[in-house]
């Protein structure tokens, strides 16, 4: 045990009693919810099934789809098996909820301290312990360690900041990824950083995003929504984040002066915002999504904050603007491949370091465009949105034919996950 680890588990102990005031005030704000604080130090809210269990966490949505794309694989395969997806936010809840799928239970992931992982386990005993992109927490593997539980670490993706910081402390890093049975990394970069940690267990399998199906959408609501929207250009700002919406507004504004009929979605990442963005919106006709009803055709900017209908509004636009690439924000960008799988064009504030290469590809294959600022962004969007410009979907360049036929990441985690599921539930 390292001398970093002995002083976290230490203070995280100590911290243990004030675990309840810190969960009441990120109810009150929003951060969590009041009904599932329980499950945040470790109680479970449901009882655990029979049968062999396999346990797999992820911190957010992007984690949450790809494990749910995991876990139907591993059922068509082993339908004996029964999952536990454990997430951080209330969004991926959200998302775990309405998929409903059968043998599935999802938990708030138990905050790290020795005490609340300790219930979790104690409860859950699950065979077998998968942990999607970098979600890793010291207390939990300790914990697994103790009981032998063999874990995983896929999809696992390493930026450049991420390694930075992870070589300031190295022993610690070498505990924690040295001790994953096997990391399957979803790109080269990640593989080549934690080799240095973890060795031979490291294996490049690629981005089991690119196996993810075109993002869903109700057919009947496309039809519908396309009535009202008519022959109107539509920019679509997809997963945006605060100080994106104002530039995507005051960029709006100025392309409708040449563009009267311009129309405008605003889907923000977190839904709660959506109250907030619509204050930013009073000098235009509004359509809020979440409170129900149908567009009217005049209504100029659209508000949707919603979960699940991202597929949706990608089909109704003409461009999409995926969000989280402004610079300073630290989000470093978005998944693109889902336009792409919808043959859209996607432009991007420049900070995508989480999607580099995949930005990288598609912006050499004309697929994506990166802007610096809003006055670029509104130079590229015009001719596509004036009919000046037309997109053609680059579908066979070579770069990007990884992206858009992505089995063979899939096929490699299940057969990963499957060869160390053990039978049965553990003593």
């Amino acid at each position: 045990m390292t001398l970093g680890f002995t002083f976290y588990k230490g203070v995280t102990g100590l911290l243990d009693p004030m675990v309840p005031l810190v969960l009441r005030r990120r109810v009150a704000s929003g951060k969590e919810d009041g009904d599932r604080t329980q499950e945040r130090r470790g109680y479970a809210s449901r009882p655990r099934p029979p049968g062999p269990l396999v346990w797999m966490h992820g911190a957010s949505i992007g984690e949450s789809q790809v494990l749910l794309l995991l876990f139907e694989a591993l059922k068509k395969e082993r339908p004996d098996l029964s999952a536990l997806i454990t997430t951080q936010t209330r969004t991926s809840a959200d998302l775990i909820a309405r998929r409903s799928l059968p043998d599935l239970i999802h938990q708030v992931a138990p905050v790290d301290t020795p005490f609340s992982c300790k219930r979790f386990l104690n409860h859950w005993k699950p065979d077998l312990a998968v942990f999607a992109e970098g979600d890793i927490w010291p207390n939990l593997i300790s914990h697994l360690d103790k009981r032998r539980i063999p874990r995983l670490l896929i999809n696992a993706r390493m930026t450049e900041k991420s390694f930075d910081g992870w070589m300031r402390f190295p022993a610690l890093a070498k505990r924690l990824f040295g001790g994953f049975d096997q990391i399957l990394a979803a790109n080269t970069r990640t593989y080549d950083g934690l080799r240095q940690f973890a060795g031979r267990s490291v294996k490049l399998v690629g981005n089991l995003k690119y196996a993810a199906p075109p993002l869903h959408a109700d057919m009947d609501e496309v039809l519908k929504l396309k009535a009202v929207v008519g022959e109107r250009p539509v920019l679509a700002a997809l997963s945006t984040h605060p100080g994106e919406d104002e530039k995507l507004i005051s960029a709006w504004k100025t392309l409708k002066t040449e563009i009267p009929d311009l129309l405008l979605i605003l889907a923000p990442r977190h839904p709660e915002r959506g109250s907030d963005i619509l204050t930013l919106c009073e000098e235009a006709k509004t359509y809020h999504r979440s409170e129900g009803g149908t567009p009217d055709p005049a209504d100029q900017i659209w508000v949707c904050d919603t979960l699940g209908e991202l597929g949706l509004w990608m089909r109704l636009s003409s461009l999409v603007f995926l969000g989280g690439g402004l610079p300073g924000s630290e989000v470093h960008g978005h998944n693109p491949i889902e336009p792409l799988k919808l043959d859209r064009l996607v432009l991007s504030f420049p900070d995508v370091s989480n999607f580099r290469q995949e930005f990288d590809d598609m912006v050499a294959s004309g697929a994506a465009i990166l802007v610096s600022d809003e006055d670029q962004l509104i130079a590229e969007a015009k001719p596509y949105l004036n009919g000046t410009k037309i997109y053609n979907p680059p579908e066979k360049a070579e770069r990007l034919r990884t992206y858009l036929s992505g089995e063979e990441p899939l096929t490699r985690t299940r057969d990963a996950v499957l060869s160390r599921l053990k039978t049965g539930a553990p003593e």
